[in-house]
Parts: C-alpha cells; structure tokens; sequence
C-alpha cells in the first residue's frame, strides 16, 4: 500500500527520518545497478511504497536525492565504522579483513552493486557541484573510518582507498573471469603494500 502525503506528513521525526533512509536506500540500489540517467524516479517511490508527492516532501529534485545517496549511502564505511578492535593492531587486522573480502573477486557482482564509491563514479564525474561534495565527504569519511585507532592521518589511507575502489570498477568493466581476477589479486596485493601498518606496541 503506497503511503498518503498527508498522513505522512503528520508523522514523526523519527518515522520521517526512516521512510527518507527507506527512500534513499532503494534508490541507492537502482542508481548502483542502473546508472543515474536510467533510474525512473517513479520505480523509484514505489520500490519503497510512497506515492510521487511524498518524494518532493523530502527532495527537491533527483539530482537532490542521487546526492544524498552518494554522500549516505556506503556499506563499507558501515563496515569500517563497526569494528570491535580494542588496540590499533587488531583494528588493522580487521580492516584487512574486509578489504580482502571487498576485492575478493568470487565477491565482485555483490562487492560492486553494494560500493556507491565503485558503481556511481561515472555519473559522479558527470553531476553537479552538490553530488561531487556529497562523494568527497564520503571518501573523507571512509579514510577516517580506516583510521580509526591508528596513528597514521587520515589521508595517508586515500590511496589505498582510491586503488580499491578502482579496481572494483576496472574488474566489474572486464568480460574475461581470468583477468577480473588478475585486476583484483594484483590489486589487493598492492592495497596491503599501501595501506598505513599500526605502530607496533611498546615493549
């Protein structure tokens, strides 16, 4: 059942917060599986069971939206965030972790339709100024998340991060299984050989 604008405009702070994340989060997975030109903003709405007028509640446009979704929506940065390391070692340990699963190629169909920062690159490039600063604050957020707990800055993990997420790309663009899994490979061993090591515990 498609949800009433005026109902939901009686709603909540925090019911409204969730139908935003509900609208964000379906249309995350079309833009990620389509591309930004692609994505109908009515398949969009009732993917999440909202009528069109309940959209314009919360943006004012679908670029509005697709910016949203670039700055907000990242399982990774999710990933990095919820780690339980009690020491920089173990943080670094679990980072690796989930770096390697994030290029694991028997995960790169999964790996790529869930990274905004892998799939929207392209119509990220192409968008204007309010979605390219949604991506920028997103790659900070994710360099600070791989941080956490560690001595290094922040923008000392950027390339290791800017070598991840393109090689997901370059893999998911490539038809030859053997070379999806050469890119992928050849690219977690140089995420490792890039990525900042934890300072070693004092004697």
């Amino acid at each position: 059942m498609l949800v009433n604008i005026d109902k939901m405009m009686r709603l909540k702070p925090d019911d409204k917060q969730r139908l935003v994340e509900k609208i964000r989060s379906g249309a995350a997975k079309a833009f990620r599986a389509h591309g930004y030109d692609a994505v109908n903003l009515d398949a969009v709405m009732k993917q999440s069971g909202l009528t069109r007028g309940a959209f314009y509640a919360h943006y004012k446009s679908k670029q509005a939206l697709f910016a949203d979704v670039v700055r907000h929506e990242h399982p990774l940065l999710r990933m990095l965030e919820e780690r339980g390391g009690a020491d920089a070692r173990t943080l670094y340990c679990e980072m690796c972790t989930i770096f390697e699963g994030y290029l694991g190629p028997d995960n790169l169909e999964e790996v790529f339709s869930g990274c905004s920062l892998a799939a929207l690159i392209g119509d990220v490039v192409r968008a204007g100024p309010e979605v390219k600063a949604g991506f920028d604050q997103a790659m900070q957020d994710t360099c600070a998340a791989m941080a956490l707990g560690q001595d290094h800055p922040a923008k000392h993990y950027l390339p290791a991060l800017v070598l991840a997420t393109a090689a997901v790309r370059n893999a998911q663009a490539s038809a030859d299984p053997d070379l999806r899994s050469e890119i992928l490979n050849g690219a977690h061993s140089a995420f490792l050989a890039l990525l900042p090591k934890p300072a070693e515990a004092p004697a």
